[in-house]
């Protein structure tokens, strides 16, 4: 049984108050406080239902929300509810002959209290309060106390050479906690991003053999949110056979990473059966086929063809796909000149233009996304929710996390950085890396097309397509549509996984993703990796831009371009007007130019991507038919940002 004083569980707690500005001691920063402590009973029970610490201080921190700047009393009081949990811990104390209230103790009267801030933030993240609190009285707990040691095989088909770090093999063993043994069958291949995707196989200490799992280990908070995504916006629409969440996520205290299981659709873990491996076994024809009439019917019912009329500015829904567009280094306000740059919404991007290194930004009312405890850093965009599209990113360097508390979703008044990297600069070192036959600066590069010769540059225009305004439709989108999120089940039946960017979006942002993604593992290989090999998928490109034939003399090359084509069928159904593509190539532009800085994409695709944005931006523009918008099209954004 934990030990802790309360005077130490205090001093904490009133760090955790004066970190938000509060300046009063709640039992949101006493909760905060237990679940601080190393080792501790609140922070092992919430690992015990799949939620990390961090998670939920944050989530506190969101609810409660950070105080003014300016104190109006001096100390720091209690308030009327901390005296009655201070209350009932000392009657716990009292109870068992102890003269000094401890950790647990104080931990059991929040959670029979039952009407705080901490339990109301359990309940949002779907806790019973009193199944919780039966563990905190009976839940033995020590700083030694060692799991139960899980052992791990791997399956003949996993690559022996992708050896799985410490912190995985930690993931894994909390999460089939109770078995005897788990096999790893393979690694499934993923997408561009850091996440681990394996297929495991739970042994029970008799040898019996559960079924197999597709298991996700990521960032905790990326886990955690995908496991709230999933519930809210995936659970009740997807069809009978596909993956499905098995079980809570599971979020070690000793770890930064998280783990999340989904359903095997398939019987055969001998073979991976997602797309991204077997796509090239498949053949083309069959794969286009499985695309029109498999996986879009088969979802389209309540994602892609749910859409309704959707008018924005492309910004919106695909700014926060490109690097951030400021990366500055903390400054204190007090050292802020009198001429610093003033950031805040509607954003001028000709200012953003006039920012160079060292100059000095002053930004106001932009909520933070993201937190990166291990470099001290804090990303700011313009988007609020979770489910929100975020716009405008700007990472903020050197924060001391220990002194400033920040949290996902904190609207921040005003903070102030030095520039240290642009947008740009971003977007051309990336391109510098390709060893480009051309000046990267230059208006117009050679494309390698009979017409035109030349194509604009998309470095110099991104900016400006930012700014375009976008007739198309929004729909439930899975939000990474490629195809090692595609899972082959069986009877072909197609399945989904990896809900992490699931939400309402622009419709055909999917199609878009899935076709980056057939052209770097599905063509781009075929082909080469030099520019000329981009150049000559760039015409097959443009002959689908244009319906019309595809370039003679390569039949493979033919064959495999069947299925774009067939995703380009399927685009034309959720178009706004089906003979208008412009939605379609705007986002193709700027998805293209995000590829840029996917280190893990080969340099011949990351070549390929750059004369696609290039191809695209010269079709990203509406025909005269799409210039004006129906009737019944929202007018999200055209007139609150972004002029000038």
């Amino acid at each position: 049984m934990s030990t802790i004083p309360l005077r130490d569980i205090l001093i904490s707690a009133r760090q955790e108050a004066y970190r938000m500005r509060h300046f009063y001691l709640g039992v949101e920063h006493l909760f905060i406080a237990l679940l601080e402590i190393k080792g501790g009973l609140a922070s092992s029970i919430m690992e015990g239902h799949g939620l990390a610490t961090e998670y939920v201080i944050d989530a506190i921190r969101r609810k409660v929300g950070k105080g003014s700047r300016h104190r109006l009393w001096a100390g720091i009081p209690n308030t009327p509810r901390t005296e009655v949990v201070l209350a009932i811990a000392n009657e716990l104390a009292v109870e068992t002959s102890r003269k000094e209230i401890s950790e647990q103790d104080l931990l059991i009267a929040i959670l029979e209290e039952n009407e705080n801030i901490p339990v109301r933030v359990l309940r949002i993240l779907n806790q019973d309060i009193a199944e919780l609190t039966k563990e905190a009285r009976t839940k033995v707990n020590t700083n030694n106390a060692q799991q139960a040691f899980v052992k791990i095989d791997y399956g003949p088909h996993f690559n022996r050479n992708e050896a799985l770090s410490e912190q995985h093999l930690l993931v894994l063993r909390r999460m089939f906690y109770g078995y005897d043994e788990i096999r790893v069958e393979r690694r499934l291949t993923g997408g561009y991003t850091k996440a681990l995707v394996l297929v495991v196989t739970p042994i029970n200490s008799d040898q019996r053999e559960d079924a197999a799992v597709v298991v996700k280990i990521d960032q905790a908070d990326i886990i955690l949110d995908e496991a709230q995504r999933y519930d809210t916006n995936v659970k009740a629409s997807l069809p009978p056979f596909s993956a499905r969440l098995v079980d809570r996520p599971t979020a070690p205290e000793k770890s930064d990473f998280a783990g999340i299981k989904y359903t095997f659709v398939g019987n055969d873990t001998a073979s991976s059966k997602d797309m991204r491996f077997v796509a090239a076994a498949l053949g083309a024809p069959k794969l286009a086929d499985w695309l029109k009439n498999g996986l879009f019917p088969l979802f389209g019912k309540t994602w892609w063809q749910q859409r309704r009329p959707y008018r924005f500015q492309a910004w919106r829904e695909y700014d926060g796909i490109l690097p951030p567009i400021l990366t500055l280094e903390l400054v204190d306000e007090k050292e802020v000149p009198a001429n610093a740059h003033l950031l805040k919404m509607p954003i001028k991007r000709s200012r953003l233009k006039q920012l160079e290194y060292g100059d000095i930004v002053l930004i106001e009312n932009f909520t933070v996304s993201k937190v990166y405890r291990d470099r001290k850093a804090i990303q700011l965009a313009a988007a609020q929710g979770s489910d929100a599209a975020t716009a405008y990113k700007i990472e903020m360097r050197g924060i001391d996390l220990d002194k400033d508390a920040y949290y996902r979703g904190e609207v921040v008044e005003r903070i102030a950085g030095k520039v240290w990297k642009t947008r740009h600069e971003h977007l051309i070192t990336a391109a510098r890396t390709l060893e480009p036959d051309f000046d990267i600066n230059a208006e117009f590069i050679p494309s390698g097309l009979d017409s035109p010769a030349r194509l604009q540059n998309p470095l110099n225009f991104y900016d400006t397509l930012l700014e375009t305004s976008v007739n198309g439709s929004l729909s439930k989108i899975h939000g990474d549509l490629h195809l090692g999120n595609l899972l082959l089940g069986p009877g072909d039946n197609p399945s989904l996984i990896d809900f992490a960017q699931t939400r309402d979006g622009h419709t055909v942002f999917d199609w878009i993703t899935l076709e980056i993604s057939l052209l770097s593992d599905l063509i781009m290989p075929a082909v080469g990796s030099e520019w000329q090999d981009a150049r000559k998928l760039l015409k097959y490109l443009q002959a689908l831009n244009k319906r019309e034939a595809l370039p003679p003399g390569d039949s493979k090359l033919a064959e495999l371009f069947s299925v774009i084509q067939a995703v380009r069928d399927i685009a034309q159904e959720c178009l706004t007007d089906a003979e208008d593509w412009s939605e379609y190539f705007v986002g193709m532009t700027l998805c293209g130019l995000r590829a840029l800085t996917w280190d893990t994409m080969s340099i011949g695709t990351r070549r390929l991507m750059f004369m696609l944005a290039a191809l695209s931006l010269a079709y990203s523009q509406p025909s005269q038919k799409a210039a004006a918008p129906s009737p019944d099209a929202t007018e999200i954004g055209d007139n609150t940002a972004g002029q000038g």
